[in-house]
């Protein structure tokens, strides 16, 4: 394998704090508040019925979990009072389910759901008989006979063997485990306490022949992580041979959470060139074992599906890493979900549990932001996922598909990749733009050269600026 060079003048020449991961164009920051309950309900007749075949994914977001993760940006709700989640699921969610199904049915449409995903927040904080009971109800609306994978997100602090295998008894096919790191130091100060030895315990041989395959999420960046400290955490990590892993950078953001800053008080956070250089020894140490690069931050064993559909070039980037098939097609539920029909909506549902609430008694489905894309969002969506997934654009295929000139539709973003060229970050020629081995460890920062909203151009004053000012909910 080659080995990377990563040195501090290159760091400090592309260093962006602030860039996006681009797992949607455009970014969230720039759909339009006016798209409500009645945009979405336009969206779904218009897309669907012209795109009847194509496999969706059905996600469902549980917004609720015990305790506190300091590093955890995604919307979620603290309660130890599980009235709180029983009232959610059977008052709201329950009723958004119902909706959207009435919905579908006047408008005579079918969802082709070949996917499901339990995201949060924890589902494992459902009780089994909620949790089957949640299962139930999405069965009695929708066709689930096609289904390919079934995931649900795993709060391995709150199951056994036997919660486990449970899940498999409901359909559940995939586990998305939540490492985050096995250092004890940097486990408490993240306050999130979990042994290696604890995964050992409940992936059992009799969980591991239940279940397709499963996911372990890193996280790269978080507070006391030393280039030791990672070693020793993927060396745990390969022991325990997860079939999919994926180390994503840290997102700090204590202007949207506040509570990042308790991660700090020890002392600082790994910067830039230290989180880069963390990155870089677990996406070695992964390949060294074995494991193939699927997008960005995406590592799996040979053979595994998205290996597969690598291949096949059927793999897609999104908010749930790269992913396989129903990927680009959300239909989402629950608080803060969100949605993506193609490449031409997103929506996105109140992160406000009060404005959720209030939009369901009203009788209306909980979306408060969304956008229909314009062709240009459409080509350069394509774009950063082919960039983000495969590290590659092919000129020929987004002039095919989009009927354009690609040297003349991007010609200012290719004379800026010019040092980025000499830099070895990026690899040119008239036929494609590649990232190189080394240009990988700077992915979003080079994405970001194609990107209208937020080009690079602008100043990291200017950046925060905006995001300060949208920052009203966690993203």
């Amino acid at each position: 394998m080659e080995k990377t060079k990563i040195n501090a003048d290159l760091i400090k020449k592309y260093h962006q704090d602030l860039v996006y991961n681009y797992s949607e164009y455009p970014t969230k920051d720039y759909w339009n508040y006016e798209f409500k309950d009645k945009e979405y309900k336009d969206s779904l007749a218009d897309w669907l019925p012209k795109n009847k075949n194509e496999p969706i994914l059905f996600y469902v977001h549980t917004p609720f979990c015990e305790q506190l993760c300091y590093f955890c940006t995604c919307s979620k709700y603290i309660t130890g009072n599980y009235e709180n989640v029983k009232n959610y699921l059977y008052k709201y969610l329950f009723k958004e389910i119902d909706l959207l199904f009435n919905f579908l049915e006047e408008k005579k449409i079918k969802l082709n759901v070949k996917e499901i995903y339990f995201g949060g927040g924890s589902p494992t904080y459902y009780k089994p008989d909620d949790f089957k009971k949640l299962v139930e109800k999405l069965k009695s609306k929708f066709d689930f006979s096609n289904l390919g994978d079934f995931t649900v997100e795993i709060d391995p602090r709150r199951v056994d063997e036997d919660r486990l295998l449970f899940y498999s008894t409901c359909g559940v096919n995939r586990l998305s485990f939540g490492v985050q790191e096995f250092d004890l130091n940097v486990q408490k100060r993240i306050n999130r306490v979990q042994p290696a030895e604890l995964f050992h315990k409940i992936l059992t041989k009799r969980v591991k022949e239940k279940f397709k395959t499963f996911n372990f999420d890193l996280l790269i960046g978080l507070p006391g992580q030393t280039n030791e400290s990672m070693e020793k955490t993927m060396d745990k990590l390969i022991e325990i041979k997860p079939p999919q892993v994926q180390p994503m950078l840290l997102a700090y953001k204590p202007w949207v959470a506040k509570y990042q800053i308790k991660m700090v008080k020890e002392g600082p956070l790994p910067d830039f060139f230290d989180r880069k250089q963390l990155f870089k020894i677990a996406t070695e140490k992964l390949s060294q074992a074995g494991y193939k690069r699927a997008g960005f931050e995406t590592f799996v064993l040979p053979n595994d599906p998205i290996d597969k559909a690598m291949k096949e070039k059927k793999a897609y980037y999104n908010s749930l890493g790269v992913q396989k098939g129903a990927a680009t097609n959300f239909v989402a539920v629950g608080s803060s979900a969100k949605g993506s029909l193609g490449d031409d909506y997103y929506s996105h549902n109140y992160y406000s549990m009060n404005l959720y609430q209030k939009s369901l008694d009203e009788g209306k489905l909980p979306v408060y932001r969304g956008i229909k894309l314009s062709k240009d969002d459409k080509i350069r969506k394509h774009l950063m996922n082919d960039l983000r997934t495969y590290f590659k654009i092919e000129f020929k295929e987004i002039e095919n598909i989009f009927k354009i000139n690609f040297k003349e539709y991007f010609d200012t973003e290719l004379k800026s990749l010019t040092e980025h060229v000499k830099d070895k970050l990026v690899l040119m020629s008239p036929q494609y733009v590649e990232i190189t081995e080394l240009g990988r460890h700077f992915a979003p920062q080079i994405a970001n050269v194609f990107d209208k909203y937020d080009p690079p151009s602008n100043s990291y004053s200017k950046r925060l600026e905006k995001i300060n000012s949208v920052a009203v909910h966690p993203s």
